[in-house]
């Protein structure tokens, strides 16, 4: 004997004895509730089916496949009353595909039905699983009653097949299933459907092939079976709803079959919104069939109480959104459960295409309000959509929209300020509209004011410029300077690390400009009578080089000073002196730069390409940094400076209306209503008129 059938014989040994058929039974065959009358077959009802199943006379005409040639019908139910516990070496074996092997298994008497893993897998869920196609076909024709053996999760060899995309298996599993449901009364064939039969997860092996993908399958499940389309596992999720959501045209076809269009003739569960799912998939087929089948469906609301045109909005689906209003522009009207509209939410979402289209059909939806009474100019203002904001602004028929007030007062020109967004401010701010006033009696400007935090913030401080140049441009006898009072670091101390950090920038920009005049470029001259002078002391170049490195010397130097002067302890002459050293240290960075460039050319000598190419890369830098630094120091001066804010705006990449990661923050600021106390430090003094 060798080792194979040594561990063999001490299997079969350690095998239970005691164990009867029906307490085998019991431990691998767990009870699923039948759900609705025959849909949701257990594993029981195969078992009770044993003695009421009469078989049928075969058809001599009828073709099997050659593996089947030799089944009889009662070998369905011939359950072993034992099992026995599959080994390492067994499975490594099996998963082979060793088939000398099996020969030796079957000499030594052990029935394969018997084998099991720790899992309760049988040998046909193991071959099924590592797609061993002809052991398949060699387990079923000598044991078929595995083809109704379930594991410890419920599922039979179809589904683990199914779940692993295993189509040639699933094929060969159909058949066999189908050659014995050939030879039984119908009645006994609804009985004996192993396609309706859920695991523990309440999935169907339909379910499985669907949710891994596995279309292939799925479609040779489905016309094994249909009614497992309908069936939905404990997720709420059927296979009906997982073709639509996944576009499938043929399967969603394949399921509904030749049902009426009126109403539903089938019983669906777990999730009902077909209509939303085909407009989530983005396939216009898939919508077409559904509803041309279903047109109740188009009336349906989401678990979320949208509608379907509103979810179709939201997706950004915009051949489903005029799917849906040649259907019907009345659903343009349909109000979801949170107020909005369909056009409110294509708006928010920024989906510009799908809101002229609404608009294009149904132009009185411009006039719909959410329960804030907002329309569609204030969301889009609100949620900063900016393309939609221009689009609307620029319409006649939209812009008179900028004017109206939302149930706290709030014009679209309010709820951009408050939200920090510069471009959506900057289309906004016209002359009429700039001194509206909400209901707390507080304009745009006001709220900025009030809102700015006393730390730096780019967009904030963006926003409040274009406000600023926007008043001036109004009436140019007003003039916006910062208040005094005002702290430009933030609070604690904060001050004394600003102004650390302006200081380390301009001893830097000193030092590397101060070394820079005694390495000029060219060099110096060795020899006499002009020992020390510089080669190219004659060059219009190096004079240029010399300006920009001494202004940019003089301008850090003086930064430095006044630095150390706001450090004296007079919060007076902080403020003054922080704003100058701020616009000191730009303009040295500035020439600095300059310098560098200039000095670039001089080394390139006649290259006019390299010249070029100096030009392209430094001067895009010098105009972000001069941008960056634009706003901090020019609202601290009246006049005509900030006028160039808008144009700065709209090159700036980092102004982003639309940017999350800001507005996560910029959502749990004050919001400005009918009920909020906000102080207002001075602003009527912020505004100095002359």
């Amino acid at each position: 004997m060798d080792v194979s059938e040594a561990r063999l014989s001490i299997i079969e040994s350690q095998s239970s004895t005691d164990s009867s058929h029906d307490q085998r039974i019991q431990g691998y065959f767990s009870m699923n509730k039948i759900n609705n009358g025959l849909r949701s077959l257990s594993s029981r009802a195969f078992l009770q089916a044993r003695g009421k199943a009469i078989p049928q006379p075969m058809e001599d005409t009828e073709s099997v496949s050659e593996f089947l040639i030799n089944l009889k019908c009662p070998d369905l139910f011939d359950l072993p009353g034992e099992y026995v516990v599959m080994n390492a070496e067994m499975l490594s074996r099996l998963s082979d595909e060793n088939e000398e092997w099996l020969e030796k298994m079957r000499s030594l008497g052990t029935p394969l039905a018997c084998l099991k893993n720790d899992q309760a897998d049988s040998v046909l869920h193991l071959a099924a699983t590592w797609n061993h196609l002809e052991l398949v076909k060699s387990i079923v024709s000598e044991w078929p009653c595995l083809l109704l053996e379930p594991n410890l999760k419920d599922q039979l060899p179809s589904h683990v097949a199914a779940s692993a995309g295993r189509l040639a298996v699933v094929k060969a599993l159909v058949a066999s299933i189908t050659f014995f449901s050939a030879r039984f009364a119908e009645e006994d064939r609804e009985i004996l459907n192993p396609y309706l039969l859920k695991d523990i997860n309440g999935d169907t092996a339909l379910n499985l092939a669907l949710k891994g993908h596995y279309m292939e399958v799925a479609l040779c499940l489905l016309k094994a079976n249909k009614q497992a389309s309908f069936l939905a596992s404990k997720d709420g999720i059927s296979p009906l709803y997982l073709a639509v959501e996944a576009g499938d045209v043929s399967l969603v076809k394949a399921m509904l079959g030749n049902d009426g269009p009126e109403g539903r003739s089938f019983n669906l569960e777990g999730r009902q919104y077909l209509a939303h799912a085909a407009l989530k998939s983005m396939s216009t087929d898939v919508l077409d069939v559904i509803l041309n089948k279903y047109p109740t469906l188009v009336d349906e609301k989401d678990e979320e109480g949208k509608s379907c045109l509103s979810f179709g909005a939201s997706m950004g689906n915009y051949k489903g959104v005029c799917n849906l209003l040649d259907r019907s522009t009345s659903s343009a009207f349909e109000c979801n459960d949170d107020g909005s509209f369909p056009i409110h939410v294509a708006v928010e979402k920024g989906h510009i295409e799908v809101v002229k289209e609404i608009l294009k059909r149904c132009p009185y939806s411009k006039h719909l309000l959410n329960k804030k009474g907002q329309n569609i100019l204030h969301i889009a203002a609100e949620s900063g959509k900016f393309k939609i904001l221009r689009h609307l602004t620029r319409n006649e028929q939209t812009n008179l929209l900028a004017s109206e007030q939302d149930v706290d007062g709030n014009t679209p020109l309010h709820l951009a300020t408050i939200k920090w967004r510069p471009r959506a401010v900057c289309e906004l701010a016209r002359k009429k509209k700039l001194l509206i006033q909400n209901n707390r009696g507080l304009t745009a400007l006001d709220i900025a004011e009030s809102k700015l935090k006393p730390h730096y913030i780019y967009r904030e401080r963006y926003t409040l410029l274009v406000l600023v140049e926007a008043h001036f441009q109004n009436d140019p006898r007003c003039r916006h300077t910062m208040s005094p009072t005002r702290p430009i670091t933030p609070k604690g101390g904060g001050n004394k690390d600003y102004v650390n950090a302006l200081l380390v920038v301009a001893a830097l920009i000193a030092t590397v400009t101060f070394t820079a005049g005694f390495t000029l470029p060219g060099g110096f001259k060795s020899s006499t009578p002009n020992l020390g002078m510089a080669n190219l002391a004659t060059d219009t170049r190096l004079l240029l080089f010399l300006i920009y490195d001494i202004v940019a010397l003089e301008t850090s130097f003086a930064a430095v000073f006044s630095l150390i002067l706001a450090q004296l302890g007079d919060p007076a002459l902080y403020q003054s002196t922080v704003r100058v050293a701020m616009a000191l240290v730009c303009i040295s960075i500035y020439f600095m730069s300059l310098a560098f460039l200039v000095a670039m050319v001089i080394a390139a000598g006649n290259f006019i390409w390299l010249i070029v190419i100096f030009m392209i890369l430094i001067l895009p830098f010098i105009g972000v940094i001069v941008s960056m630094f634009f706003p901090h120091f020019v609202l601290h001066n009246p006049g005509p400076p900030a006028m160039v804010s808008k144009y700065l705006v709209s090159i700036v990449g980092i102004v982003d209306d639309d940017d999350q990661r800001y507005q996560s923050s910029a959502d749990k600021s004050v919001n400005i209503s009918g009920n909020d106390h906000i102080e207002m430090p001075g602003t009527s003094s912020e505004r100095e008129w002359f």
